[in-house]
């Protein structure tokens, strides 16, 4: 079929959709996908998958979606789009190839007024979200799909939310000066699958990427059981190793976030946004860190009292902490008297009410029957999942601003920085040699998330990749190590927060095995954003702004050896 197809109006694709369709009741799958991927122009894929999928049979939903996957690979053959960098230069990236002379993927609050861009309907940057669960040999079990099955749940009670999308192919490479990253549909020279797309038993590249679409939360029906879902509260205080024992209350074969959906997260933002980092352009739920003590004491209360001036700072929507913080408490939000009234408990609205002729902003929660003492201090906290469902269509984004940092962030259809760290055990680090605030990092990996642990065991390979004398505390990142491997460390430091990736890692304090903490928390500010991380914590340890998450495609990976 000619390519000029591509190009026909909305009424002549109205018409071509019925006569396929008539075409297709022969059952002719091959024909039928044949058909759809010639229609397919970078504009119309919701449209051509709705369609699609109404006649399409046969084989698991995850088979189906991987067909549609092969259907936009195929369509889009001919393209390569790449960002040139100076790595010691600016942040911002040049489009290159077929992304030359194309702008920025807009970026929304909820009031903004979106407009059509490349990147909402293009092959290698469009998704589809779904219900699904993990299963034994690293697929998974698709249950429902969203715009196509009724029975799609956005909440995540029938089964985690996952955003699915076309697994590209990667190419990374410099030239002395400049650095480039390039993605295309299809296997070229030079090109290989990510990490974490390769599939466990058969070694051969994933037609499918995934990721949770949203941070770790805690399932509706059973509390204790770690779900991306709408609306969830948030699975802090709750290590790595608690938080992997949640993710398997879906099924054995889960796991959590690792770094080969840091790596994809961060890549897709350079390729929608050409720019090597998200900091002060879209910056998440970076700098929402407000205590206060209350304005007056309420007894049977489902609201708090504060000035108006604390009240402006206070996000509808967002949650707060209420704690009874008797004379002498610190202000830790992880001491229990500064949460034992209530903890995370959502903003529902607030209103101005006089009382014996004062006025005071009333903060209205979705829980009741407080008992607000006087000295009962209020503390900001990590949202619940998806504060970034009021963003228009699918366009990446946060709500009220975008530079402000106080709403979490999405990307290609996944919500990130929702005011805590996204947690893992994958990869792990063992921390020797510390001497004079300096320690060698060395890494380990587990590509099978049934036998992610808290411990270096025999199911963790050594990647090889030592990085040595890495110093205490934070410092900006300059540049990341060079490998084909689900790792995402860096290398040099000693960046700044507008150069370079903007973002900062935290150095352990002292020997011992750590895990990942990613993208930082409400009270991080500049140094956070994808880039970022955190690597002094122990697998063991929990905090208040910690959050397990469930992990994508890389729980369980294959080795590429073509």
């Amino acid at each position: 079929m000619s390519t000029d197809i591509r190009r026909i109006n909305g009424t002549q694709f109205d018409r071509l959709i019925k006569s396929v369709g008539r075409y297709a009741s022969s059952s002719n799958q091959t024909a039928l996908d044949m058909t759809y991927q010639a229609i397919l122009n970078g504009k119309n894929t919701t449209d051509v998958f709705k369609n699609w999928w109404s006649l399409a049979s046969g084989g698991t939903k995850y088979d189906r979606l991987s067909r549609f996957a092969r259907m936009l690979a195929a369509s889009w053959s001919d393209k390569v789009y790449t960002l040139g960098y100076v790595e010691t230069g600016p942040t911002e990236m040049t489009p290159l190839d077929d992304l030359y002379g194309r702008s920025p993927a807009q970026l929304c609050t909820d009031e903004t007024d979106p407009v059509d861009d490349w990147a909402d309907e293009d092959p290698m940057t469009w998704y589809i979200r779904a219900n699904a669960l993990s299963l034994s040999d690293g697929t998974m079990n698709v249950i429902a799909v969203e715009g196509v099955d009724p029975e799609f749940d956005i909440y995540g009670d029938t089964a985690p939310v996952y955003t699915f999308c076309l697994a590209l192919w990667l190419r990374k490479w410099n030239d002395g000066t400049n650095y480039y990253k390039s993605w295309c549909t299809t296997q070229r020279g030079g090109y290989k699958p990510y990490a974490g797309d390769i599939a466990p038993t058969t070694n051969v590249k994933r037609d499918l990427t995934w990721r949770p679409t949203f941070p770790g939360g805690r399932d509706r029906a059973v509390n204790n059981k770690l779900g991306s879902g709408f609306g969830q509260k948030p699975f802090n205080r709750t290590s790595a190793t608690a938080g992997n024992t949640a993710a398997k209350l879906n099924d054995a074969f889960e796991g959590l976030w690792n770094d080969a959906d840091t790596i994809w997260a961060l890549d897709m933002w350079q390729l929608r946004h050409f720019n090597l980092e998200n900091s002060d352009m879209c910056n998440g739920c970076q700098d929402y860190n407000y205590q206060y003590t209350v304005a007056l004491a309420e007894e049977n209360a489902s609201r708090v009292l504060l000035t108006s001036s604390q009240a402006d700072n206070i996000q509808v929507g967002s949650n707060i902490m209420i704690g009874t913080h008797p004379s002498g408490t610190n202000t830790d939000r992880n001491t229990a008297a500064n949460y034992d009234i209530a903890d995370n408990a959502t903003v529902i609205s607030k209103e101005i009410v006089n009382i014996d002729g004062t006025d005071y902003t009333a903060i209205n929660l979705d829980v009741s029957n407080l008992n607000i003492v006087s000295t009962a201090y209020v503390s900001t906290a990590p949202w619940n999942s998806g504060n970034t469902e009021k963003l228009p269509g699918h366009k990446d984004g946060a709500c009220v601003s975008l530079t402000a940092g106080k709403n979490p962030m999405r990307i290609q259809g996944v919500e990130m920085m929702s005011g805590a760290y996204d947690i893992g055990l994958d990869p792990l680090y063992n921390v020797t040699n510390y001497a004079s605030s300096k320690g060698d990092y060395n890494i380990f990996e587990c590509k099978n998330s049934e036998n992610l642990s808290g411990s270096i065991t025999a199911n963790y390979e050594n990647t090889g990749i030592v990085v040595k004398e890495v110093t205490s505390g934070w410092s900006y990142i300059k540049k990341f190590v060079d490998t084909d491997k689900a790792i995402l460390f860096p290398s040099e430091r000693g960046g700044a927060s507008n150069t370079y990736y903007k973002s900062s890692f935290c150095g352990a304090h002292s020997a011992g095995v750590r895990c990942p903490w990613r993208c930082g928390y409400l009270g991080h500010g500049a140094p956070a954003g994808l880039a970022c991380e955190s690597g002094y914590a122990a697998p063991g340890y929990s905090y208040w702004h910690c959050r397990p998450r469930l992990s994508g495609s890389g729980k369980k990976r294959g080795e590429w050896a073509t």
